[in-house]
């Protein structure tokens, strides 16, 4: 997609998502914008999801009951779950967040599970952001984000791992 196309698309979807927000942008900050905010939402969700998913990797590798597996598995998918579990060693987490998803709230469905994971992730693709109306616009087309702070390049890592990881599920 050309920079053009790619700056109508995210101004599109910012528009439809976070109209006031989007209004606030200059042409600048919509070519600075990152190519995942014009993705369609069900595909924007579903990276959150995987970013959170490899932010929380390092936890993941630890969960040795069955029913909490399945869990995962079911919530994001039995070819990310796959690809998660055999990537090679994740990092640890960043200082600030939980240590491990037992210290998440309670979840017992796959849903909120999912859930967790997209909130995580949209602090990442958040955190990835400079400060500043793109990053609320950004903000309110994610949705719910998890209250995490990380640094800015914490966030680009778990990102660049997140569709490196991607682009070998999807291959």
């Amino acid at each position: 997609m050309t920079e053009r196309r790619l700056r109508a698309c995210v101004a599109r979807r910012l528009l439809e998502d976070a109209p006031v927000e989007a209004r606030s942008l200059s042409w600048a900050q919509l070519d600075a914008a990152p190519p995942w905010l014009a993705l369609e939402r069900d595909e924007l969700l579903a990276l959150a999801r995987r970013c959170g998913s490899v932010l929380a990797a390092p936890a993941l590798r630890l969960w040795i009951a069955g029913p909490l597996r399945d869990l995962a598995r079911t919530a994001l998918g039995a070819p990310w779950w796959r690809a998660l579990r055999s990537a090679q060693d994740w990092p640890s987490l960043p200082a600030g967040l939980p240590a491990s998803l037992s210290d998440w709230p309670e979840v017992t469905t796959p849903e909120a599970l999912s859930q967790r994971f997209t909130e995580a992730g949209a602090a990442v693709l958040l955190a990835g952001l400079p400060h500043g109306s793109l990053r609320h616009a950004a903000s309110r087309r994610l949705g719910p984000v998890a209250a995490w702070v990380m640094p800015q390049a914490t966030a680009q890592a778990v990102l660049r791992e997140t569709l490196a990881l991607q682009d070998k599920v999807i291959a």
